[in-house]
């Protein structure tokens, strides 16, 4: 109902409206050309894959600076709160939610920024910044026939901005103050730099929230960072160079609230050398050496103290302590594509990349087995640690074929093999028809498999009440098959996807077992049997007039998966442009999800008002959960759902020099 009540206020003020030009009207066939389907520039309705694509002014016009909120305009994607390993979002893809998202690889300009231990995004890249973005892309569906291991349900790959030079700053109603500086310096033609910084900080919204030991207290939930990105192009090389740190406190960390005691710090950093050119006779040419390090850092409230943990039983003080890891990650890729031959082009690549743990301790300041007081935080090492330093190395080779077989028919076929050292090899093909009948129409029929490969905290986990890792696990298998139809006039685009995933050796806790590296007799990570889903993502996008256009977005899946997510979720975008302002009103929507009791359908708001005062200084005034929505989010270390932030204000000035 708010959603109808806001379009007809907004179409009551169409008459006033002048021709002004909306990315929202434009056709995105025609407006934004992607790589991600098949590593070769291609338009949405011709790529071989389901995909999606979003421009950096769509971005700025709705107002939203992190990728973990703008996923939930998407089709098939759902992005919620979760504590499992501390504050973070889960990112569920078609119906499979897991709390670390380790289901989708996640990409900076072609740069893994998966890490190792959790294989996903959710520990490390928090409110992952979108401020040096130009789009994203995005697969929905399977993607290792091309890039390997976690394009099990997705692939994102951030493309980064270039040539512009622009500062913002930013205050909103919870103690948030945040900057931004992009930088551009061009040499000349074939030499120039450009550089990415800034820094947030929030103190955070206000909870009252009762914790897994039945404690209530009143919490918040502070977040500041920073991110550095820098890429250099010299003729056919460029070089790349990132840095991303989160700090969160307070809250709550691992299921406890830990006021003044829970910590979580974060680091990611990476440099990444690559080389393109035309060797010879159309033959191109890519080589890339990268390297990454990751580091993780917990300290929260496990058990409080004066609180009954057994009958008549409780500590004196209070037991904290945490995990601490860190690992790194080397690798070589090289690519090859050639046309064959008029309307078929061939690519080939394969890579070489090695990944270790390279620190690992738990700190602690009691006994794990008898909970007795250290009376000092000890770091536990060794054979004692939660995991140990194990590595891994990964060998790669693909193959893909494209070929035009007329006018009309487009096929696409791929195979990719991965080996690794420590769980054994995976191969994965695809093969995608597109029939474009007419220039406004196009129908994709598709089938492929992904994996993903057990990542070291199911592998290795040990001496923690939580879980315990298995070596002999198999990886993560999905079958998907699709078919899609995309449709456009002079004024509205739509787009249908029907999809049937079959899985095999999902990875899952199961039983207890007895071993001297489980201690507390946690339930052991293993395979399950088979599983089945099928779904529908759709999206309709109409231009009312040249000003006003709206976006409708509705998915559907079936639930057969041990996590439950909303099986009906959706979106509705209004954008409205008069003169030289923009008004951006967007909202999202989840169904009844039975992982938490007593929660409803709701919808989630956000509006931003763009105010350009010149050519080159704009203000930007936002609201996120415009109607102070009360909603719950899923956890399973917190079966009654997390509470989630209200209604934030934002206000933002961009200067362009």
């Amino acid at each position: 109902m708010r959603c109808i009540i806001l379009l007809l206020f907004s179409y009551s003020f169409l008459s006033f409206a002048e021709d002004e030009v909306d990315l929202f009207s434009l056709d995105l066939a025609d407006l934004a050309k992607i790589k991600i389907a098949s590593k070769q520039e291609q338009t949405v309705n011709s790529s071989p894959s389901s995909v999606a694509v979003i421009t950096r002014e769509q971005i700025e016009y709705m107002g939203i600076t992190n990728l973990q909120t703008l996923l939930n305009f998407v089709q098939g994607f759902q992005s919620s709160r979760d504590i499992e390993q501390g504050t973070a979002n889960r990112i569920s893809v078609r119906g499979r939610s897991t709390a670390l998202s380790e289901s989708v690889l996640i990409q900076i300009d072609g740069q893994k920024i998966n890490d190792l231990y959790t294989g996903g995004i959710s520990i490390l890249n928090r409110m992952l910044d979108l401020g040096f973005v130009k789009q994203i892309e995005i697969i929905r569906g399977p993607g290792s026939a091309l890039y390997g291991s976690n394009a099990f349900l997705g692939v994102i790959n951030i493309v980064t901005v270039t040539q512009r030079n622009q500062t913002s700053l930013s205050v909103d109603s919870i103690g948030g103050v945040a900057s931004s500086v992009l930088l551009n310096k061009a040499f000349d033609h074939a030499n120039q730099l450009d550089a990415y910084f800034s820094l947030f900080k929030q103190t955070g919204d206000t909870y009252f929230i009762t914790d897994l030991f039945g404690i209530s207290e009143q919490v918040k939930d502070p977040i500041q960072g920073g991110d550095f990105y820098l890429k250099y192009q010299f003729h056919d090389f460029l070089f790349t160079g990132r840095y991303m740190q989160r700090q969160l406190n307070d809250f709550i960390a691992l299921g406890s609230i830990g006021n003044d005691i829970n910590n979580e710090n974060t680091q990611q950093w990476s440099i990444a050398a690559e080389y393109k050119n035309e060797i010879f006779d159309d033959l191109n040419f890519h080589f890339l050496i990268s390297h990454s390090e990751d580091e993780w850092d917990t300290f929260a409230l496990f058990i409080p103290k004066d609180v009954d943990i057994a009958p008549g039983f409780s500590l004196d003080e209070n037991f904290v302590g945490g995990p601490y890891l860190t690992s790194q990650t080397s690798k070589v890729t090289v690519d090859f594509t050639y046309p064959l031959y008029k309307n078929h082009f061939f690519s080939l690549g394969t890579s070489f990349e090695t990944a270790e743990i390279t620190n690992v301790y738990t700190s602690t300041s009691n006994d794990l087995f008898t909970l007795e007081s250290y009376g000092e935080i000890v770091k536990l090492t060794g054979d004692d640690s939660f995991n140990a330093l194990n590595s891994r190395t990964i060998s790669s080779f693909y193959l893909q074929d494209q070929i035009k077989l007329s006018d009309n028919f487009e096929l696409t076929a791929g195979v990719r093999y991965d080996q690794y050292t420590d769980f054994g090899s995976s191969t994965n093909p695809r093969i995608a028809l597109v029939w474009k009948p007419s220039s406004d129409n196009s129908f994709k029929f598709m089938y492929g498999t992904a994996f993903r490969a057990p990542n070291f905290l199911e592998l290795y986990d040990r001496n923690n009440y939580v879980d315990f890792g298995n070596v002999n696990l198999n990886a993560e298998e999905v079958t998907t098959v699709e078919i899609a139809w995309l449709t456009n006039s002079a004024n509205w685009q739509f787009e249908i996807t029907a999809f049937d995933n079959t899985f095999e050796h999902l990875i899952v806790l199961g039983e207890p077992i007895e071993d001297p590296e489980n201690p507390f007799f946690a339930p052991r990570f293993e395979n399950t049997n088979n599983q089945n889903s099928q779904g529908i993502e759709s999206q309709v996008q109409y231009q009312v007039s040249q000003s006003f256009t709206v976006k409708l977005l509705w998915n559907w899946f079936t639930v057969d998966s041990d996590i439950m997510t909303a099986r009906s979720f959706g979106a509705i975008i209004f954008d409205y442009q008069w003169l030289n302002n923009h008004l951006n009103f967007s909202s999202y929507y989840r169904g009844k999800n039975d992982a938490i009791e007593n929660q409803q359908g709701y919808f989630v708001s956000y509006v931003n008002l763009s105010l350009p005062y010149s050519t080159k200084l704009t203000f930007n005034i936002a609201i996120s959960n415009l109607f102070d929505e009360e909603y719950k989010t899923q956890s399973v270390v917190y079966p009654q759902g997390i509470d989630n932030r209200g209604r934030v204000f934002t206000v933002n000035a961009e200067y362009s020099f």
